[in-house]
């Protein structure tokens, strides 16, 4: 039985922050990354206006996954765990298959993070270069070199726009168990974690691992590991 682990990147991100996994993951589980409008492969196309929008741009893309596959799993990180939040919610109102794990990473429970919301995308570029040091996982080559953050500005700006004006509205849970993984020192996550107990019939299992926002990097064979574990436990009985 293969299982298919589509990724949802972080704001800044393409498909490509997870092409490292590729060779650490179980042979039974093939990599799917997500490649989102205005990046990477799709630099060409324009950037989501908002994040229902994001949602229905990747809907056809985790449907044709989960048909191709014999079950698929869903993982994001920091603004791809938002897209994923919200990707779930969709696929259960269409009714179209669901997946058999879910991996939301480095971001609270929706209802705290409304309550924490800034406003980002709309600070100077200075200050919006200071928010993003602050919260690490950037390279220093980035802010050293003009023509790259030239390059990367437009897609920064636009994904925390869509993470900042994202508007949550309570739902009942979703019929499935939730992952929660977190980096011990992140500061950027609001709300107790065990707030997304609700969000699940099934509530939720927490992964806590050494390292802030981006501890996906810094723990990145940990991550993996415990992937592995979760998705070949799941593959074993069939």
């Amino acid at each position: 039985m293969t299982i298919s682990l589509i990724c949802l990147p972080y704001a800044g991100g393409s498909a490509q922050v997870y092409k490292r996994w590729t060779n650490q993951l179980h042979p039974d589980v093939r990599l799917v990354p997500a490649e989102l409008s205005g990046r990477g492969s799709r630099m060409d196309e324009p950037f989501y206006r908002d994040v229902e929008e994001a949602v229905q741009d990747l809907l056809p893309f985790v449907l044709k996954t989960a048909l191709k596959s014999d079950a698929y799993a869903l993982f994001g990180h920091s603004m791809g765990s938002l897209l994923g939040y919200e990707l779930l919610h969709a696929l259960l109102e269409e009714g179209l298959p669901l997946p058999s794990a879910v991996f939301l990473s480095a971001r609270g429970a929706p209802h705290c993070e409304k309550k924490e919301a800034r406003r980002i995308h709309l600070l100077p570029d200075d200050e919006f270069l200071e928010e993003l040091k602050g919260m690490g996982g950037m390279s220093d080559e980035l802010f050293r070199h003009q023509e790259l953050l030239d390059l990367f500005m437009p897609i920064l700006r636009a994904d925390f726009k869509l993470v900042c004006e994202y508007e949550h509205r309570m739902r009942p849970p979703l019929p499935l168990r939730l992952t929660i993984l977190s980096g011990k020192d992140d500061g950027c996550v609001a709300g107790p974690l065990r707030e997304w107990e609700g969000y699940a019939t099934g509530g939720c299992e927490l992964a806590m691992f050494e390292g802030g926002h981006f501890f996906l990097h810094e723990r990145e064979s940990d991550v993996v590991a415990m992937i592995n574990k979760i998705l070949i436990g799941i593959a074993a009985p069939i």
